[in-house]
């Protein structure tokens, strides 16, 4: 099977359970290879926005507040496109003439063009360009340190009145949940100047991926604590799971991006009540004992942890070549059979565990289990961002800004109602080729408990044996790992993601026993982060290698100094003002 190298959530969900497509390369960086995570998008729900677009339903431009009334006359907009350099298409479409682009012509009334389109890898700098130049089209996809620009810079539409008058009920659902924490994120005095996009959430969490064959071959027990984690790790590479007689396997899997959907440190450091850098562009902000946000990543709790990494690399569980890794190189010892551990998140079962893997031998068996704690307090998750990744940026003075709602309100119509036509808008597979359809949706949002809500339905639905309260999408769910309790062990990949012992049983324990660690600072990146943030992430970054590979732990309390003396004290006091004006 092709493999696209995507770490899209949406693409994901459904790749993991329907070997639709296999996950790739993981730099978890809103502007470096997951522009669009569209996949944990609105609650399936029989309150859509289903609008009447042939029967004379639809006026004139900008008359009608149908929240998907069609265009007549039709009317032109432009945006540009930042893509995967391995997005595949079916024979004759592309980027500028795909499913998508066609139902907003034949459904909405709008020919879009893109102005430009290029590899994620370049986005942030043609983006950046753009703004610069003044060279926009009618909306575009933005950061959220580039919508900030945007919006000092008076080049953005206010679509407070917009969004509230276009949004269909779906779409508002969507944006209301996790505490409206998108709607804050595109928010400026009050006023919502971008269109949210997707906002990551709940979904991506780490939980710990295990090779449960060798745990039992091994009798290792479950890992309860980190005690057992360690004794697991260590095992995995002294006791030779994979009985070839030598000593050639990997403990835990490790990329460079330590703050990543695969192979990351993330919950690592949860296990130990830490929670540092959220992504290669997000710090966590959590509340100290007198209520003020302080950053994690600056906190007692990290030692014990890097000490615990310290030990596991000098004991040779870690690969050292981890250092220049990045997560497509860092698979390579388990899509070989080589590796038994890592932290990731729940898609990890399309990439880069392999769902037809037991297919070709059924003795493989992975597992996920929650993080387990150091101690007798439960360990929390980090939940990475709840703001929004992206946002969709409308140009000053566009006629018509309410198309971008309804195109928005469009892709929850296709993609989460219950008229979804998920073969036809989401994705799909011809011979040996899968494609991500809703990767070519020009517009994208997400809802960050709609994974969670379907894998309580189909649950239910395995059940009862009635499948009739399920939507399109929750049917395919369903029916893979219906397939697989049937024998086919080609939908091996359903049974992990949506069974009782798959990777949403996960997180639906961290739910429903209070175990998420929410990011407290949701507002744009403030001044100093601007101009500094990417400095102290590097400084981080550095510190947690240096003493993996053998610097004495106490060294992380003269990092701890440096960051606060490079402008870490001040981005403190700048997210605390945000927060004593924007608290609830």
């Amino acid at each position: 099977m092709k493999k696209r190298t995507t770490k899209l959530t949406l693409a994901a969900s459904l790749a993991a359970v329907l070997v639709l497509s296999a996950c790739g390369n993981n730099a978890d960086n809103g502007q470096n290879g997951n522009a669009n995570q569209a996949g944990n998008a609105g609650t399936s729900n029989t309150n859509t926005a289903s609008g009447d677009t042939a029967s004379g339903n639809a006026n004139t431009a900008g008359e009608d507040v149908n929240p998907l009334g069609k265009y007549d006359p039709p009317i032109n907009l432009s945006t540009f496109r930042c893509m995967n350099d391995s997005e595949t298409y079916p024979a004759g479409d592309s980027i500028d003439n795909n499913v998508w682009y066609r139902a907003y012509a034949d459904e909405l009334g709008i020919k879009l063009t893109n102005k430009w389109s290029v590899s994620n890898t370049q986005c942030e700098e043609k983006t950046n360009l753009s703004i610069v130049s003044g060279d926009l089209p009618d909306f575009f996809p933005v950061s959220a340190k580039q919508l900030k620009n945007l919006v000092d810079a008076g080049m953005v539409e206010d679509m407070t009145e917009v969004f509230d008058k276009y949004a269909s009920p779906l779409v508002k659902e969507a944006y209301a949940a996790n505490n409206g924490v998108a709607m804050t994120a595109a928010t400026f005095d009050g006023k919502l100047m971008a269109v949210p996009g997707t906002t990551r959430g709940f979904n991506s969490v780490d939980m710990v991926w295990l090779r449960e064959d060798w745990r039992k071959k091994l009798n290792l027990p479950e890992p309860k604590t980190m005690d057992d984690l360690n004794a697991i790790i260590k095992a995995f590479v002294e006791q030779d799971p994979d009985g070839d007689g030598k000593k050639d396997t990997v403990g835990l899997t490790m990329a460079k991006n330590y703050y990543d959907g695969y192979a990351g440190l993330a919950g690592f450091f949860n296990a130990f009540h830490a929670y540092p850098y959220t992504s290669a562009s997000t710090s966590m902000w959590i509340k100290d004992k007198d209520g003020n946000l302080v950053y994690g990543g600056i906190q007692p709790e990290m030692k014990p942890a890097l000490q615990a990494l310290q030990n596991l690399y000098k004991e040779g569980a870690i690969d050292p070549q981890f250092v220049v890794y990045d997560g497509a190189k860092a698979a390579e010892a388990e899509n070989q059979g080589k590796a038994g551990v890592h932290f990731g998140y729940f898609w990890n079962i399309g990439w880069p565990i392999d769902g037809l893997a037991k297919k070709n031998d059924p003795s493989i068996e992975w597992r996920p289990y929650p993080i387990p704690s150091v101690d007798a307090q439960p360990a929390k998750v980090q939940v990475p961002d709840p703001t929004a990744y992206w946002n969709f940026a409308v140009k000053k003075g566009v006629k018509n800004p309410e198309a971008i709602v309804k195109m928005m309100n469009l892709f929850f119509e296709h993609i989460f109602s219950d008229n979804a036509d998920p073969d036809k808008y989401h994705s799909g597979t011809v011979g040996d080729v899968s494609y991500g359809y809703f990767d070519y949706a020009a517009v994208q949002g997400e809802h960050p408990e709609k994974n969670q809500i379907a894998f309580g339905k189909v649950s239910e639905a395995m059940k009862a044996g009635d499948t009739s309260t399920l939507n399109p999408e929750q049917k395919k769910y369903y029916d893979a790992l219906k397939a697989y309790k049937d024998g086919d062990l080609s939908q091996w990949g359903a049974d992990r993601t949506w069974g009782p012992e798959g990777s949403f049983s996960v997180l639906g324990n961290y739910k429903d026993n209070k175990l998420i660690q929410v990011n407290e600072f949701l507002g744009a990146p403030t001044a100093t982060m601007a101009t500094k943030g990417s400095i102290l992430m590097d400084l981080e970054a550095k510190m947690i290698t240096k003493i993996i590979l053998g610097d004495s732990v106490d060294s992380f309390d003269q990092y701890v100094q440096t960051w606060k003396q490079s402008g870490g004290d001040q981005i403190t006091k700048e997210v605390n003002d945000w927060y004593q004006k924007n608290k609830k």
